[in-house]
């Protein structure tokens, strides 16, 4: 067998596989650096024999790609979902937040003005490396969590390779192939070749809500999101899984849902979330 090499450290002998994951890769960690990463290519889902008629089509009990978005994104909960008293109720709740005046923090709109341009095509390259880790470490304007695993991988890896890989994660999710969901989840999962630790759900979200402003809340974990839409609206939206509700389709599509449920009267997206988080906790 050949050896692991750790992606964070790239040392080889201290690496250790700890289970088999569903679609069939290992997972592994290093003890030196205590990097937990998958390893290998997914097991291909096992057709049935031509001679074997009865055998169900689906053979296997893990399906390794996702299903087309076009197939899964009709069974996601819609606006027209919700029960017409919920909406009221969130509708008054809604007059009463509004009824205080908003002032948006210049520390947050100099924050994202910065980083919408950072973050842009023909801002990316010029970057700062100083910018770059500095994004990953201050919580200004949405609070991404513990940076302890980012910083660490920053140390190993260096800041020159750091930054390489901070530009590729963002350029592969603002502007890469595919559906934005899947390149989501594949960034997520570390799938992407270039991956950064640390780099995950929370950050990727606030780097879209500062991309795209208008259309992404800087509400950045899935189960924030999806405890908002069942305590306010009250639907319930599915768990994650690697098959059609894989994390960056229902962090995508939660966001969308509730900014069209938010309607028209917030002056950002900033003020929408600060309605509904205190409307939550309300």
């Amino acid at each position: 067998m050949a050896l692991i090499v750790c992606p964070l450290c790239v040392r080889e002998d201290d690496v250790v596989v700890l289970r088999t994951l569903p679609d069939g890769r290992k997972e592994a960690e290093c003890t030196d650096c205590k990097f937990t990463f998958p390893f290998g290519s997914p097991t291909p889902e096992p057709k049935p024999a031509a001679t074997r008629k009865s055998t169900p089509r689906r053979a296997a009990s893990t399906v390794v790609a996702p299903r087309p978005i076009a197939y899964v994104v009709p069974q996601f909960p819609k606006a027209t979902d919700v029960d017409a008293a919920a909406l009221e109720r969130v509708e008054a709740l809604k007059q009463e937040f509004l009824a205080t005046p908003y002032e948006p923090d210049p520390l947050v709109v100099r924050h994202w003005a910065k980083f919408t341009w950072v973050f842009s095509a023909d801002g990316l390259d010029k970057a700062t490396i100083y910018d770059l880790k500095l994004f990953a470490d201050d919580q200004t304007g949405a609070s991404t969590g513990d940076p302890t695993e980012f910083d660490k991988a920053w140390v190993l890896l260096g800041e020159l390779e750091g930054a390489r890989r901070v530009r590729a994660v963002t350029a592969h999710l603002l502007r890469g192939p595919g559906e934005l969901e899947d390149r989501f989840s594949n960034l997520v999962d570390q799938g992407f070749a270039y991956s950064m630790p640390g780099w995950g759900e929370a950050l990727l979200t606030k780097t879209l809500a500062v991309a795209d402003p208008d259309r992404f809340l800087p509400i950045v974990t899935y189960s924030d999101k999806r405890a908002i839409v069942e305590s306010l609206y009250g639907l319930e939206l599915a768990d994650v899984d690697l098959t059609s509700w894989t994390i960056g389709r229902l962090g995508v599509w939660s966001n969308d849902l509730l900014v069209e449920l938010l309607g028209d009267g917030f002056a950002d997206l900033h003020h929408a979330a600060a309605f509904l988080r205190w409307a939550h906790h309300h």
